[in-house]
């Protein structure tokens, strides 16, 4: 699974949507987020009714659109073998796939606690973007609209798998607009939904600091 992440301004350029961002963006500080959490506000890069790529702050979490009442379920991953067919994804898959912008990841390793975290990144430091998928539902009529998203997750290549069973999905940016596009079935883009290159990325132990939410600052993200 993928439950923790970090986001840096400059993760958001590669992706082309800095110069479309909606009023609710500004939810984001200028400041390094060290510890994104589910039910956050956080960016994601999806294309507006133009087809052009926006930037708006969605809630980490996905709410189908059909939800009645209360929502008991709220996903924050989605596993991409299964997605296509899943009643609580699929319609997401086919009409609202999103990028995910970050600068890395966090991830547990052991059976049971104390487990160790692990920071995962590009070896060059470059930003990357997750394959996620959104959605907007509404309570009831006379409520506002929240838009929530998950990001899909896939078997692990050779380095996470000395860490966990999963990791989340890493889109190549000359996989963007395929990705996006409304046009395109889930079914034509199940090729990008793969793990990504081991040698790539590193990973390395940090502080079990990174557990709670309260906390934040680039300390989570110093080897330990």
């Amino acid at each position: 699974m993928c439950g923790r992440y970090i986001i840096r301004k400059r993760d958001l350029l590669p992706l082309g949507a800095a110069d479309r961002m909606l009023p609710t963006f500004e939810e984001l500080s200028e400041q390094t987020r060290f510890n994104v959490a589910p039910s956050q506000l956080n960016p994601i890069v999806r294309l507006d009714r133009e087809g052009a790529r926006t930037i708006a702050c969605v809630k980490w979490g996905l709410i189908p659109s059909w939800t009645s009442g209360t929502p008991k379920l709220q996903p924050i991953n989605a596993m991409s073998e299964t997605a296509i067919t899943s009643p609580m994804f699929r319609q997401a898959i086919q009409r609202r796939r999103c990028l995910v912008p970050s600068g890395g990841f966090y991830e547990w390793k052991g059976a049971k606690p104390p487990k160790q975290p692990f920071f995962i990144h590009m070896k060059s430091d470059e930003p990357f973007a997750f394959a996620g998928i959104w959605e907007r539902w509404r309570e009831s009529d006379d409520t506002e609209a929240i838009d929530t998203y998950a990001i899909l997750t896939t078997s692990p290549n050779d380095l996470m798998k000395q860490i966990h069973n999963r990791m989340p999905v890493i889109i190549a940016e000359k996989d963007y607009d395929r990705w996006l596009d409304r046009n395109i079935k889930a079914e034509d883009v199940a090729d990008v939904m793969k793990p990504h290159d081991a040698d790539s990325m590193e990973a390395y132990a940090v502080s079990t600091q990174v557990n709670s939410v309260r906390n934040e600052g680039q300390d989570l993200i110093s080897p330990v």
